[in-house]
């Protein structure tokens, strides 16, 4: 089938009666089809007009992306997008979310360099936003070797409570359930007071111990190894912690 002109999807809107899930499931039915502009407009509205939490957005974006190795304007229009972004984080007009958006694209596009610059412009221009924005970019930093960078944002002693208080929140939700207790346990661990964590965390907590290494803290590394080992009997934790003493970081992060 031959694709229509871009032209005439410009300012594309969708039936009063679509939701936008089926703006997205005809997104991808056009781009199946080879209707690369009709798919590309879907995609413009859908990043337009609905706020995503980032699974979703990424997920969201890896589709974009895929529409962008058949059909090339689709990358232009991608990338325009993030340079969007951009440009109003270093005039000020963005927050947090717009950084989240344009590393979710760098990501995708797999540039993630581009991340990595704007925040060390975000780090000398506005630093109160570059602390806000910095979680979303620990991993492209620490891959480009930005380990003092990331030195000024860390608090590991900070993100150590939000997990606690998040377990404890969420122990006192399971004490309350009227589950069976077969299905009320914590984990398949019988470890009182300890807990078991997602790699992610396990990671994350590794990949703090490391900075700090690399910023010369190697006292208070050692100090927030030994508070995150008794905190989570974790033998995940306890493999990736020991590497990070050595300066090394989890694998992949």
């Amino acid at each position: 089938m031959t694709d229509a002109s871009a032209d005439e999807f410009e300012n594309w809107q969708p039936p009063d009666d679509w939701s936008s899930r089926e703006v997205l499931r005809e997104a991808q039915a056009d781009r199946r089809a080879g209707r690369y502009a009709a798919a590309l407009a879907k995609h413009i509205w859908y990043h337009q007009n609905e706020p995503l939490p980032e699974i979703r957005r990424s997920s969201v974006l890896r589709k974009w992306v895929e529409l962008g190795a058949e059909y090339p304007p689709a990358l232009q229009k991608l990338k325009e997008f993030r340079d969007l972004a951009k440009t109003k984080l270093l005039s000020g007009e963005g927050d947090v979310d717009v950084f989240a958006e344009f590393t979710n694209i760098n990501q995708k596009l797999e540039e993630v360099q581009e991340t990595v610059s704007l925040f060390l412009m975000l780090d000398e221009k506005a630093p109160e936003l570059a602390f806000k924005c910095y979680p979303y970019a620990e991993s492209p930093l620490i891959r480009a070797g930005e380990y003092q960078v990331c030195g000024k944002y860390i608090d590991p002693e900070h993100t150590l409570e939000i997990h606690l208080t998040a377990r404890r929140i969420m122990q006192q939700r399971s004490s309350h359930t009227n589950l069976p207790q077969k299905f009320n346990k914590k984990s398949r661990f019988d470890f009182p007071d300890h807990d078991v964590l997602c790699l992610g965390t396990s990671q994350h907590f590794a990949a703090l111990v490391a900075l700090l290494i690399h910023n010369d803290r190697t006292a208070e590394a050692r100090a927030f190894a030994g508070r995150v080992r008794y905190e989570f009997n974790d033998q995940v934790l306890n493999e990736l912690v020991a590497e990070a003493l050595q300066g090394g970081f989890p694998p992949g992060y």
